[in-house]
């Protein structure tokens, strides 16, 4: 991890935030920080998280020159990854592909419930209502379905 990395991820977990990624050249241009909590991310908070970091002392003297900040919350399209995203999304519905030999892959459900190990999914099977506990380490990928 860089020092930039280790002082992004420092600043906005003071904060309580959580780092999802960070991304940037080695030659200069953009460093993208995509952040988020437990309930989502206001842009108030967005912006305090960028004010924290471009006046901070190693950023201002290392990389305020070569690079351009930005600071903002996953995309809508931003895959479903860790336990926190699934918890954050209760009440959504997903399209969520996993190993599995019972059901046809992807499906379409609703997140009911998270636990340590798994996702419950709401989904219906034959016209009939029936809840799936799908195991983390069975999802291949999970994202968020809009609704139009």
């Amino acid at each position: 991890m860089s020092d930039i990395q280790k002082l992004i991820k420092d600043i906005a977990e003071a904060s309580g935030i959580f780092v999802e990624d960070i991304k940037m050249s080695e030659t200069g241009g953009t460093i993208k920080v995509i952040c988020d909590t437990e309930e989502g991310i206001s842009s108030s908070i967005l912006v305090s998280i960028s004010k924290k970091i471009l006046n901070d002392p190693v950023y201002e003297k290392e990389y305020a020159e070569r690079f351009r900040l930005e600071v903002s919350s996953p995309g809508i399209d931003t895959h479903l990854t860790l336990p926190r995203h699934f918890r954050k999304n209760i009440g959504h519905n997903i399209v969520l592909q996993y190993r599995n030999e019972e059901h046809n892959n992807p499906i379409k459900g609703t997140i009911t419930d998270v636990d340590e190990d798994a996702v419950y999914l709401a989904v219906k099977k034959k016209k009939e209502n029936e809840t799936l506990r799908i195991p983390f380490k069975e999802i291949e990928y999970a994202s968020i379905v809009l609704k139009w």
